[in-house]
């Protein structure tokens, strides 16, 4: 576990360093492709960008597994100068306080090197989400241009982990430590994907694309990995959550019975592994992008604190995830991926396969 922990934190800390909003992901894909290259694992690009890798199995009859997550992150676009700064356009669901003056921002300059500025308060009519940004210091802009919040890329905080964009690449993270895993120890008997999807935040744009495509064999189970709002049932420091369904769709339960059954070799291993299991539908995630194509689908969440930024009284601050919910959620998929074969043998299947003899007998007895 020590050497797992290590390079799930080394993995996300390296992707909070490249902060990316919808369509401008290339600072967090040029990393996933890095770490990718490190482990060994062979990936490819699809017509829209998404990233594709894969593990071989050892068995070509044993359903492949897919675990997705998206690269963007909440944030805005400066789409046109204006006398006193830019304009620029909110990019995803950012918090209301977001267009108010005085918040501080970073734009990305394509050498990866960021200029600081604030918000100066909101820009055109009532429902036109823009704000007018001010730089810190004059710099010519090639616009369009990719605008983030003045917030820590990665620190940990005592037992949190505190991000700008921890939704979702704690998700990122959690597929690249799974596949180095999965590489170093014994082979999952089916393909195994770890997919890498773009433009989530403004309509679950890459993975719609993806799945509309297929790409992914038809009979491929998909989780979706996600950073999702803390609730209860889904609470911060009591384990990921496998997600029974989101605002759109109940999950597959054939797709779920993999985490189950995952869940149940963890816990037999060590009885303290923490897992919830809750319908959150508070939002919509990938695996419906999935659903609506055909897919068997579920997901896991890490319950979230700050979600999209937004924190108590309008503040906006650093996301962040328990350390330990995030390490769970790795040992969950990593284990996933190898118990796909055996999905349908968990302990609740077999309790209700099993009818007891003098039970059976009684209900013969009773015939009338």
């Amino acid at each position: 576990m020590t050497d797992l922990k290590e390079k799930a934190l080394d993995y996300l800390s390296r992707l909070g360093s490249n902060p990316a909003t919808a369509f401008r992901e290339e600072g967090v894909a040029s990393t996933v492709k890095g770490i990718l290259r490190e482990i060994g694992v062979g990936f490819e690009l699809d017509t829209f960008g998404n990233i594709v890798s894969k593990v071989t199995g050892t068995d070509p009859i044993a359903d492949p597994l897919a675990v997705v997550a998206h690269m963007d992150h909440p944030g805005f676009e400066i789409t046109a100068n204006h006398p006193d700064g830019y304009i620029a356009a909110a990019m995803g669901g950012i918090p209301p306080s977001s267009f108010e003056p005085g918040v501080p921002i970073q734009v990305l300059l394509p050498d990866g090197s960021r200029v600081n500025g604030a918000t100066a308060g909101k820009y055109g009519g009532e429902n036109d989400r823009q704000v007018l940004i001010i730089l810190d210091q004059p710099t010519e802009l090639e616009l369009p241009i990719s605008v983030v919040f003045d917030l820590v890329d990665y620190e940990l905080d005592g037992d949190m982990i505190r991000m700008r964009a921890v939704d979702d690449l704690a998700g990122c993270g959690s597929i690249l430590a799974m596949l180095a895993h999965l590489t170093e120890g014994d082979t999952p008997p089916g393909d195994v994907y770890g997919v890498f999807t773009r433009a989530e935040e403004v309509g679950l744009v890459g993975a719609r694309l993806m799945a509309e495509a297929g790409t992914l064999p038809p009979e491929t189970l998909v989780i979706s990995a996600e950073s999702s709002r803390a609730l209860p049932g889904a609470e911060q420091g009591e384990g990921p959550v496998i997600r029974v369904g989101d605002a759109g769709f109940t999950f597959s339960a054939d797709a779920e019975s993999v985490l189950i059954r995952a869940r149940e070799t963890l816990k037999e291993r060590d009885t303290g592994f923490k897992c919830q299991r809750q319908l959150m539908s508070g939002g919509t995630c990938e695996a419906s992008a999935f659903a609506v194509f055909g897919y068997q689908t579920t997901g896991i969440a890490f319950p979230l604190g700050n979600y999209h930024n937004g924190a108590p009284e309008g503040r906006i601050e650093a996301e962040y995830i328990h350390i330990g919910d995030y390490l769970g959620g790795v040992e969950l998929l990593t284990e996933a991926a190898r118990c796909v074969s055996d999905r349908t043998n968990t302990f609740f299947r077999q309790r209700l396969r099993e009818v007891p003899v003098d039970i059976r007998q009684r209900m013969l007895d009773t015939v009338g």
